[in-house]
């Protein structure tokens, strides 16, 4: 009888919904600069660019978690990529670099995300294309 109890709270405790409170924002490329984030490009052939984001872990952004990707067209997730393997450099930098056609660039998003609680946190969303001219990358 004792068993089945402990399972019966179990099960009811469990079952509680948890909440989570994630504020997000876009980030304008003036913003970007001010927090201290770059994207930068590199050529890679005549159709594909090296992405690189890279900013220091510090101000708004001093309890950094990770880097999502998302790929969208008209407004519908295409791909979505929770975390998306950065990197801390030996200069306290963290870098994020991927490899895309220029055609698609104006469809990705890149979300730094920052963990301020056990529950709460704030994204901060860059349009790749509001950061590049693709035309011009060497």
């Amino acid at each position: 009888m004792i068993n089945i109890s402990v399972l019966a709270v179990l099960l009811v405790v469990s079952a509680v919904p948890c909440h989570a409170l994630i504020s997000v924002a876009p980030v304008s490329k003036e913003q970007a600069k001010e927090m201290g984030m770059e994207i930068r490009l590199r050529a890679n052939g005549a159709d594909q660019i090296w992405v690189f984001l890279e900013f220091k872990a510090e101000g708004k952004l001093k309890d950094f978690s990770h880097v999502s990707m998302e790929i969208r067209d008209d407004g519908k997730l295409l791909l979505g990529w929770m975390d998306f393997g950065a990197k801390r450099s030996s200069s306290g930098k963290v870098v994020v670099s991927f490899l895309a056609d220029r055609a698609f660039l104006d469809k990705i998003g890149l979300r730094v995300m920052v963990q301020s609680g056990l529950r709460t946190g704030a994204g901060y969303d860059l349009r790749v294309s509001d950061f590049i001219e693709p035309k011009k990358v060497p």
